[in-house]
C-alpha cells in the first residue's frame, strides 16, 4: 500500500460507505461496483415537476449514504465526488442542461442559517455550488441570499407545511448590486429537492430583489412520500436529520 492509500485509509476507513465491504481500491469511499452504480444512476438528470428545475441524482440507498456523510460526518469533499461522477462531471446530459440555460452563470447556494453554520462549519450547498460553477465555467456567488429565519427540518412536513415553513425566509441583496447580465442566468443550488418549497422561496426573494432568470440545480431528488420514512430509518441508525 502506498503512502496515498494508507493516507486515504487513516482518514476515510477502509469499508465502502454504500456497501460496507473492505477494499483497497476505494477512490476513497466507494468500492470500484458501487461506484459504477453511482455512476450509472447519474447518467441522466431527474427533473421534477418544475421545468426550470433539475437533479443530478436519484435519492437511492447508495446516494443517501453519501449524503449523509457530507452532511453529518464532517465529509464536506463528498460534494466534489457526487458532481464529479455525475453528468456534469462526466460532461454529459445535465452540463449540456446547465450550459444551455446561459453562459457564465452565477450559482447561488441555498444559505444555512448562522446558528447551523456554527454547528456544522460548513454550508453543503455551497460546495455544490462552487463544484457546479468549476465545471460549467460560472461563479459562485455566496453572498447574496440570506436566511433570515431558524427553520427545523423539513423532512416530516406536507407539501403545503412545507412551504408555510420556509415563507419569508430568505431575503437577497438588490441586484444592482451586483454585475449580472440578465440572460447569463441564476442557478439556485440545493443539496436535496423533495416538493421544491426551499428553491422556490429563495427564487422568490431574488425575483423581489430585481434578478430574472432564475433556474435551480440540487444534487438530489426524493420522492416527498418517502422523506419522512427515510427519517424514520436515519433515527434508527443515529443520524441527525435536521435538513439545513
Amino acid at each position: 500500500m502506498d503512502l496515498k492509500e494508507s493516507l486515504s485509509f487513516f482518514f476515510f476507513g477502509n469499508a465502502c460507505l454504500a456497501c460496507g465491504s473492505s477494499s483497497q481500491k476505494l477512490d476513497p469511499w466507494l468500492c470500484p461496483n458501487c461506484k459504477e452504480e453511482l455512476i450509472a444512476y447519474g447518467e441522466h438528470p431527474v427533473w421534477p415537476s418544475k421545468e426550470d428545475a433539475i437533479c443530478l441524482f436519484q435519492m437511492n440507498s447508495l446516494t443517501r449514504k453519501l449524503i449523509l456523510a457530507m452532511k453529518y460526518k464532517g465529509m464536506q469533499k463528498i460534494a466534489s465526488y457526487l458532481v464529479a461522477h455525475s453528468s456534469v462531471g462526466r460532461k454529459g446530459e445535465a452540463l449540456q442542461i446547465l450550459e444551455s440555460w446561459g453562459k457564465n452563470m452565477s450559482f447561488i447556494p441555498v444559505p444555512v442559517h448562522k446558528a447551523r453554520m456554527r454547528e456544522r462549519g460548513y454550508n453543503q450547498s455551497e460546495q455544490i455550488a462552487f463544484e457546479l460553477s468549476l465545471h460549467c465555467g460560472g461563479k459562485l456567488q455566496k453572498n447574496i441570499l440570506k436566511r433570515r429565519i431558524y427553520k427545523p427540518s423539513q423532512t416530516t412536513l406536507g407539501n403545503n407545511a412545507r412551504s408555510l415553513n420556509v415563507a419569508g425566509a430568505f431575503e437577497a441583496k438588490n441586484a444592482e448590486r451586483f454585475k449580472l447580465v440578465p440572460q447569463n442566468g441564476i442557478v439556485v443550488v440545493d443539496d436535496v429537492y423533495t416538493t421544491g418549497a426551499t428553491t422556490s422561496s429563495c427564487a422568490r426573494a431574488l425575483k423581489r430583489a430585481g434578478f430574472k432568470n432564475i433556474k435551480v440545480c440540487a444534487l438530489l431528488y426524493e420522492f416527498p412520500a418517502s422523506a419522512a420514512a427515510d427519517m424514520a430509518a436515519d433515527k434508527k441508525l443515529g443520524w441527525k436529520t435536521e435538513l439545513k
